[in-house]
């Protein structure tokens, strides 16, 4: 069960801010080991992210983009936080990192769709178990590759058309794209690909469409 999470503690984060844009390591380095876990809750909850937001991996893949992005070039990620706040009087430091965390949650599940499953990682059980790390196994319920594909699909009947969850189920079945050529009737492999291709795109882009609890 998730530990309630209202995300008040975010908001204290900013009084971090001024001293990190003027210089000071020490105070980026404490706000960093801070958010750090308050990101893993909120990512365990994440909407953008789907059901990956069961696998540990992903969630701290996602985390490690988010602090990366607020450091890159001397924190300017960071230097946004200000006129974004400025803009929009009444919100928080925890409601800016939430829309953070979200776009990089969505570009990471696109960027996964697109290269993990073309390795076929939904049949790779190495990729969502570790046996050997009971933090791990405490941290998500174990996962099946089957039960992560069926979610996936699921999603992806409520958001594409019928001849592309088609094609996406049977490519993530292993079918070649010939094979998927010949069984939807298009004229060449290459047809296959490009349903497939789309699929994917659309797919990440509906779950990047979604927003966080």
């Amino acid at each position: 069960m998730l530990i309630a999470f209202d995300g008040s503690e975010l908001a204290t984060l900013a009084a971090y801010i001024p001293d990190v844009i003027g210089g000071d390591e020490p105070a980026w380095t404490e706000l960093a080991t801070r958010l750090e876990p308050l990101l893993l809750q909120l990512l365990r909850r994440s909407r953008s992210l789907g059901p990956m937001r069961h696998n540990v991996d992903d969630c701290r893949a996602v985390m490690t983009n988010v602090l990366a992005r607020l450091k890159k070039d001397d924190h300017r990620g960071l230097r946004l936080f200000q006129p974004w706040i400025d803009a929009n009087p009444g919100k928080t430091f925890g409601d800016w990192i939430r829309i953070v965390t979200t776009n990089i949650a969505s570009d990471h599940v696109s960027s996964r769709l697109a290269d993990g499953l073309d390795k076929r990682l939904l049949n790779t059980r190495a990729s969502l178990l570790a046996a050997d790390d009971d933090h791990r196994l405490a941290f998500r319920p174990a996962m099946t590759d089957a039960q992560l594909a069926r979610e996936l699909l699921d999603s992806a009947a409520r958001c594409l058309d019928a001849i592309r969850v088609r094609a996406l189920r049977r490519w993530l079945e292993g079918a070649s794209l010939d094979e998927v050529a010949a069984e939807l009737g298009l004229a060449t492999p290459r047809d296959a690909d490009e349903l497939v291709c789309a699929a994917l795109a659309r797919l990440g882009r509906h779950f990047g469409d979604q927003h966080d609890d």
